[in-house]
C-alpha cells in the first residue's frame, strides 16, 4: 500500500518530514511493527496506524476498520516500505531472519568476545585463525551452542535465497577477529567472476564495507569506511584475508568514506530480491 499523507494536524511538509524522520529513527529493515486500521477515507484510501503514526494509505489486503495488521520494515530510504503479514510471522521470512541472524550474532559476540581477543595475537592469516578458534571453541561448549545457533539460522536464510540470485550468507569471525558485525555474503556474477561482499565495525575504521572481486584479469578489493584516513591496519588484515582466498595479491581500492545506509551490513541487500508486495504492503512517499 502507498502511503500519501500523515494523520490530522500533520498535513504541513514539514510535519511530513518531520514524522518519517521519527518512523525512521525508531525502525530498522526487517522489524516487524504492528499496525491498525482506523477509517476508511472518502478518497477510497484508508487510516492506517502504524509505530505511533497514522498513515493515509492504499491497502492491498482486504481488511476493515479495526483489524490488526502486522508489517515488516522492507526499506526506510528514499521511500518507507513495509510488507502486511496477513498470515502472521513466517519462519521463512527473509527479513525476519536476518533479524534473528544478527541478534543471535550480537549475543556471542559480547558473551564470547574473549575467544575472539585471543586470536588477534595470531599473524593474520585465516587458516592459523581458524584451527586456533575451533581449538579454543570445543573447550567452551556454551560458545559452541551459540554459533551453532547462528549456523542454523544462516542455513535458514540461505534455504530462503532463489537459486537465480547465486548467493552465499556467511559468518567467519575468525577472520578479522578485531571486528564486530561481521556479515559476508558471496556472489557469483553473471558475466563471470566471484564477489565477496564484507561489512563489519572496526575500532580505528568505523564501520566498513569491502568488497573482493575475482575476476579473470585479477583480483580487486574496494573499501570504504567511516573513517578512511584510519584504515591502516584493517587494510592490511583485509588484504592478506583477499590473498588467502584467492592465492594471488588484490588491487586495492580505497578506502573512501562510507555512505550512509539503512541496511545495516551487506545481508541487507538480499532484500531487494524478496517479492515486495507478496501479501500486501505499504509504501510511502515523503
Amino acid at each position: 500500500m502507498r502511503i500519501t499523507g500523515y494523520g490530522a494536524g500533520f498535513g504541513q511538509e514539514s510535519g511530513n518530514r518531520d514524522r518519517a524522520a521519527a518512523f525512521r529513527a525508531k525502525h530498522s529493515i526487517g522489524q516487524r511493527v504492528k499496525g491498525r486500521i482506523v477509517r476508511r477515507d472518502p478518497s477510497g484510501l484508508y487510516w492506517v496506524q502504524v509505530g505511533g503514526e497514522e498513515l493515509l494509505a492504499r491497502l492491498e489486503v482486504q481488511t476493515n476498520p479495526g483489524d490488526q495488521l502486522l508489517f515488516i520494515v522492507r526499506a526506510l530510504t528514499p521511500e518507507i516500505q513495509l510488507q502486511a503479514l496477513t498470515g502472521g510471522i513466517s519462519a521463512g521470512d527473509l527479513p525476519g531472519l536476518v533479524q534473528r541472524f544478527r541478534a543471535a550474532r550480537e549475543v556471542f559476540e559480547v558473551q564470547d568476545a574473549q575467544l575472539l581477543a585471543a586470536l588477534r595475537a595470531l599473524p593474520p592469516q585465516p587458516g592459523l585463525r581458524h584451527e586456533a578458534f575451533l581449538e579454543a571453541l570445543a573447550a567452551q561448549p556454551e560458545a559452541a551452542q551459540r554459533l551453532a545457533k547462528i549456523d542454523e539460522l544462516l542455513a535458514q536464510i540461505n534455504a530462503s535465497l532463489g537459486a537465480e540470485l547465486n548467493a552465499v550468507a556467511l559468518y567467519q569471525p575468525w577472520s578479522l577477529p578485531r571486528t564486530r558485525r561481521l556479515e559476508l555474503l558471496r556472489l557469483a556474477r553473471a558475466g563471470g567472476g566471484v564477489e565477496t561482499a564484507m561489512s563489519a565495525v572496526e575500532a580505528s575504521a568505523g564501520s566498513f564495507e569491502a568488497r573482493l572481486s575475482e575476476q579473470t584479469d585479477g583480483v580487486r578489493l574496494v573499501l570504504a569506511a567511516d573513517k578512511p584516513e584510519a584504515c591502516g591496519a584493517l587494510q592490511v588484515e583485509l588484504a592478506a584475508l583477499a590473498r588467502a582466498q584467492t592465492g594471488q595479491e588484490p588491487t586495492m581500492l580505497g578506502p573512501t568514506r562510507l555512505r550512509p545506509n539503512n541496511m545495516g551490513g551487506v545481508l541487507g541487500e538480499l532484500f531487494g530480491s524478496v517479492p515486495t508486495w507478496t501479501s500486501g504492503g505499504l509504501n510511502t512517499r515523503v
